[in-house]
């Protein structure tokens, strides 16, 4: 595991340098995005005006914004569970050109393979609150579609200083920190089991009965 400073944009090299684990902190312009902007940009081609060559990093985050005069201000900008957009993850990758993306917990196989394929992270935010994480956006730059989808589903453009940290859990080369851990975790189950004398072929309470 190490420490990485980053300038975003980010280039292919930096990204496939990274390890799982990793952790991460970022300088530059993210923009955000929540399940309309999936939808709307994979599904409908409809995107912001963007220079995605100078901003390719993707937050899944609705901050909360305060209006202050002429200016807005995010009070906290906690990221959403990334794997909600699984279906939309290896299009949004591709057609943005997209090399992180920050969110909370991880992705699946298809973003994963996206990743590999393409020079992409997945970054996950852990032991952070978001009005923390909101204190590290030196401006913000701009928004879009606000009018048409309200705050939470707008895309917010902001300038992150010293942004994270974020813990690598998807890399370039199609590894997944979530998947190694409950592989290690499920590897235990036996030894665990037979400790406590709870028979082989137990079952948990079924939640859905």
């Amino acid at each position: 595991m190490a420490e990485k400073y980053l300038k975003i944009p980010l280039t292919e090299e930096d990204v496939r340098k990274l390890e799982i684990g990793d952790v991460v902190y970022l300088d530059g312009p993210v923009y955000t995005g929540r399940s309309l902007f999936h939808i709307r940009a994979v599904d409908q081609n409809i995107i912001p005006p963007l220079d995605f060559r100078e901003m390719n990093v993707l937050m899944h985050i609705g901050p909360v914004m305060e209006k202050r005069d002429n200016s807005w201000k995010p009070i906290s900008t906690a990221p959403t569970s990334s794997i909600r957009f699984e279906k939309y993850g290896p299009d949004i990758v591709k057609k943005l050109g997209i090399r992180a993306i920050i969110g909370k917990t991880t992705m699946g196989i298809g973003t994963m393979e996206m990743m590999k394929n393409f020079g992409a992270v997945h970054l996950t935010v852990v032991g952070i609150m978001g009005n923390l994480l909101a204190n590290q956006v030196k401006k913000v730059l701009g928004v879009y579609f606000l009018e048409e989808l309200g705050r939470t589903e707008a895309t917010w453009v902001m300038e992150l200083e010293k942004g994270g940290p974020f813990i690598v859990d998807i890399d370039a080369k199609g590894k997944n920190l979530f998947h190694q851990i409950n592989r290690e975790v499920e590897s235990r189950f036996e030894k665990f089991y037979e400790k406590f004398g709870i028979p082989r072929g137990f079952k948990y309470t079924d939640v859905n009965a």
